[in-house]
């Protein structure tokens, strides 16, 4: 049975090996199920958690099997890359479409944890735990090279691609989440 709660700091290092072969340089890294720009430090793991929350899936021997974090919509992010997208979106959306936001990633699910809903899972839980009178709208940013983590957005969660950036030599799209309408 896989359980999604907010990781604690014992749960660092778990995310820091699930996300491990998601960088350029990891060996034996493979691309092709998406990749992360960035290395992530312990640090900027505590900093997210801090600041929004950083979600885990786990397996029944407490093993982590995926990872998504979350982030205030605001100036002065940790992340370059965040503060870039966030002027992108002040200057391109309309106010209407930026209700109650906040930033949704990084999200890594572990190759073992492949086809088991995860990815799925960890979204639905974050919508439990953000307070729904406080955010509605997620935005994500996605390197216009990876096309396997565009489609998971997209197709898999129904993201909006409502935007482009460039950072660096980098050129990125960005989407939006709606927060589901509750039919109970």
């Amino acid at each position: 049975m896989i359980t999604y709660q907010r990781a604690t700091a014992s749960h660092y290092p778990d995310i820091l090996k699930v996300a491990e072969p998601f960088y350029p340089d990891a060996e034996n890294g493979d691309r092709s199920r998406g990749f992360l720009d960035k290395r992530f430090t312990t640090a900027m793991l505590s900093s997210i958690n801090q600041r929004l929350g950083l979600l885990i899936a786990q397996d029944e021997n407490q093993q982590v099997l995926g990872f998504l974090g979350l982030s205030p919509f605001s100036d002065g992010s940790p992340s370059p890359v965040v503060d870039s997208m966030l002027k992108t979106l002040f200057h391109t959306l309309l106010p209407e479409h930026l209700d109650k936001p906040f930033v949704f990633g990084p999200v890594c699910i572990s190759e073992q944890a492949a086809g088991l809903g995860v990815f799925k899972g960890l979204y639905q839980y974050m919508w439990q735990y953000l307070s729904p009178g406080q955010y509605q709208t997620g935005f994500a940013f996605i390197n216009q090279d990876n096309s396997h983590s565009l489609n998971a957005h997209t197709k898999a969660l129904s993201a909006n691609i409502v935007a482009e950036f460039n950072y660096q030599s980098s050129a990125y799209f960005i989407v939006r989440y709606q927060r589901p309408l509750d039919h109970s």
